[in-house]
């Protein structure tokens, strides 16, 4: 994982997650952010990664800069700037109607000699269903203009990959949660609401199994396919899993809003009512999940937030009242 330097286009949530941990594992990473305060936080935020750094990854290092993908002179900084025999993820979203950036970042890569490219895409590209299953091999048919902008992109950087002779794929992942991020930390906030009834089924992938996703798609040797589906084992209704969360917290179940109240877009994707299967990434990838289902997702973000449990709270609240009457 660490033996080539790692190149993340568009560092945001997932991305700085990735590159904690490539950090951690002595790797030497190149990140991006649009601006220039954006990427100095970056890389303000990720010293610590670099302190963690175990004893025997003595290589760790990070390197920050801006990058504008859609700008006149991205292919120019990045031919300049991008590290050779890089691993290469673009998490950077696309821009509509517009294939520069992706066209920008390829012709770099090919000049760079660079490893691999893995695009972070989205299961937006596939059509709204009746709760069925879709995997690679389902035809594609986005349903929002954000779906048809993510194919769009998805396309111009495989097929101009693969004329350029740049080993490329891409991830379609569904609806990324996990610590800051997700139902758990809107629920505790007071701020998550159902759409509509809530009874269409939602994939969702933990931000660290999708780290786990990429790396392994970055890292091996072949690749029986140029797009692989990142998503975790249990989809799940949204009214189901937002009860069944809140339940766990403590918390009243959410209150429901009609979908006139949100945006055209949320609206498609939360009605898409489609679940979507993993199974290629375990058997061609090697991946193993460590979070397979909400239910370890949960687990692992009320551990980093400190978030505890309704019955550990109710136990606390009787200690603390014990303590109170004892004094």
């Amino acid at each position: 994982m660490s033996d080539l330097p790692w190149l993340i286009v568009g560092c945001g949530y997932t991305g700085t997650r990735l590159a904690r941990r490539l950090l951690r594992a002595g790797a030497e990473v190149f990140a991006t952010r649009r601006t220039a305060a954006a990427a100095d936080a970056l890389a303000a935020e990720l010293g610590d990664a670099l302190g963690d750094a175990t004893a025997d990854a003595a290589g760790a290092a990070l390197v920050t800069r801006a990058l504008d993908l859609a700008a006149d002179d991205a292919e120019a900084v990045l031919r300049a700037w991008m590290p050779a025999r890089a691993r290469i993820v673009l998490a950077a979203p696309p821009e509509p109607d517009s294939a520069r950036g992706e066209r920008a970042l390829v012709a770099a890569a090919q000049a760079r000699e660079a490893a691999r490219i893995v695009y972070i895409s989205s299961t937006g590209v596939y059509p709204a269903g009746d709760g069925a299953w879709v995997d690679e091999d389902t035809p594609v048919a986005p349903g929002s203009s954000r779906g048809e902008a993510r194919l769009h992109a998805e396309r111009a950087l495989l097929e101009g990959a693969a004329a350029a002779g740049v080993s490329a794929v891409a991830l379609r992942a569904p609806g990324i949660y996990g610590p800051g991020r997700g139902v758990p930390t809107r629920l505790v906030r007071g701020d998550y609401r159902i759409i509509g009834a809530g009874d269409t089924f939602v994939s969702r992938i933990h931000v660290d199994d999708l780290g786990s996703v990429i790396i392994a798609a970055a890292c091996a040797q072949t690749l029986p396919r140029a797009v692989y589906n990142a998503g975790d084992d249990e989809p799940e209704t949204s009214r189901r899993y937002g009860d069944a969360v809140a339940e766990i917290l403590g918390l009243p179940p959410p209150p429901s809003v009609p979908t006139s109240e949100v945006s055209p877009w949320v609206a498609t994707m939360l009605s898409a009512n489609r679940r979507v299967d993993n199974g290629r990434i375990k058997r061609e990838l090697g991946v193993r999940l460590r979070y397979p289902t909400w239910r370890e997702g949960l687990a692992q973000i009320m551990d980093e937030e400190g978030i505890a449990a309704a019955g550990a709270r109710a136990r606390a609240d009787d200690s603390d009242e014990a303590g109170s009457d004892a004094g």
